[in-house]
């Protein structure tokens, strides 16, 4: 600058013609125009330099802005995760309270049975001594029988007879009582049995549930690390610098001898926040059927079997079968209510319930104890043969059973 103005006291101190006077102003115009070109240069470079850098962090607020959206749905799919499992808790404490009510139900009536079977033997004892003396005394009557005959003395012969027959018939009697005690008995140790397997199903059930549930909760702490990761480089993204302001440089054209100035560019700050993730907890598969509403059904019905409503017994399992046909106690159900016709005498029905069973549950616990029912049914009926040929079956695809030991007995008396 100290340059233009020597040249412009060189130009003054030279003398000039009139015309000749204006040649240094234009001078000095030009090279004014030069400086303002090379300065306009140089703020278009900043201008662009500052656009691109716009555009770049434009495209990263973008990219913060779809991994904040993709937190946020993972977040609430989490959270919905967590409602279902808090649901299943809820549900797997009311099946355990549930399931030790009716463990402490099945208690009592365990004593109960335990007290009747006790009752039941000593009666069966009683009963045995009863039938040892008559005959006892019968063999005393067979003795006298043969003193008198062997002395040839007819007197009271007829009512030493008639003794005899009586005692017969008391024998008789007691024997079919003995036959009817035991039936008792075995009735009421298959009750035992089964209510046993029937507490053993749901604890193994309820502890399936509560593994799951276990499982679920040991997932828990790894998704809130993770949870934690993504909040960590949520922070550090936190602050982002605002894209640069537009700028544009002033120029002033000064008068002669002055100087051209250009204004300096300014960068507006802002900042972008991202929503931190919520924790929540892994999934659980939440069941359309309350499986507590479903044994209640089952219960019912059973109550219904053991205090001998055997009417109530079948509408409760029929409607148990309707209602749930594919679940795992469809083919107790099934069998219970072949057992309440055969108890009501209904022996064709009993039959038809118990074939139904072996035809849709073949691979049942209970198809043995089904083989049983309809063979003796068979014999209720007078169908010795058809009852010999189901025993047979019985023994020849079960014969380590407890229901092939009774066949083999009733085979035997078929003979």
């Amino acid at each position: 600058m100290m340059r233009r103005f020597s040249i412009f006291r060189s130009f003054q101190s030279t003398p000039f013609s009139r015309g000749q006077r204006w040649l240094p102003l234009v001078a000095l115009a030009l090279v004014s125009l030069e400086s303002n070109a090379a300065v306009d240069g140089e703020a278009r470079v900043q201008i662009s330099r500052q656009q691109t850098q716009l555009a770049q962090l434009q495209n990263q607020v973008r990219s913060l802005d779809t991994w904040r959206a993709e937190i946020q749905t993972q977040s609430d799919q989490l959270q919905i995760r967590y409602d279902g499992l808090y649901d299943v808790q809820k549900d797997l404490n009311t099946l355990l309270v549930s399931l030790r009510e009716q463990h402490a139900k099945l208690a009592g009536d365990n004593q109960e049975i335990h007290g009747t079977h006790q009752e039941l033997q000593d009666r069966f004892s009683l009963i045995l001594a009863q039938v040892q003396s008559l005959s006892d005394e019968q063999k005393i009557a067979g003795q006298k029988l043969a003193q008198v005959e062997s002395e040839g003395a007819n007197r009271g012969v007829v009512q030493l007879l008639n003794r005899v027959e009586g005692l017969n018939t008391d024998l008789n009697r007691l024997r079919g009582q003995i036959e009817v005690l035991t039936n008792d008995i075995n009735n009421a140790q298959k009750r035992q049995r089964d209510m046993y397997v029937d507490l053993d199903t749901r604890l193994r059930r309820m502890e399936q549930q509560s593994a799951a549930a276990k499982k679920d909760q040991e997932a828990l702490p790894a998704l809130e690390e993770r949870i934690r990761k993504l909040e960590q480089a949520a922070a550090a993204l936190t602050t982002i610098p605002a894209p640069v302001a537009s700028a544009a440089a002033a120029t002033t054209a000064a008068p002669p001898g002055g100087v051209t100035t250009v204004s300096a560019p300014t960068v507006a700050p802002a900042a972008t926040t991202v929503a931190a993730a919520q924790s929540s907890l892994p999934p659980a598969n939440l069941s359309a059927v309350d499986p507590a509403a479903i044994q209640r059904a089952y219960d019912n019905a059973y109550s219904n079997y053991r205090i001998n409503d055997y009417q109530g017994a079948i509408r409760g399992f029929d409607g148990f079968l309707k209602t749930y046909p594919k679940h795992q106690l469809a083919a107790n159900a099934q069998y219970w209510i072949g057992e309440s016709y055969f108890h009501l005498h209904d022996y064709r029905t009993a039959i038809e319930a118990q074939r139904r069973l072996l035809g849709y549950f073949p691979d049942s616990a209970k198809v043995p104890d089904a083989l049983l029912i309809i063979g003796t049914a068979e014999t209720n009926l007078g169908d010795n043969a058809a009852a010999r040929k189901t025993f047979e079956e019985l023994v020849s695809r079960y014969p380590n059973s407890e229901s092939a030991e009774k066949a083999k007995g009733r085979l035997a008396k078929l003979k």
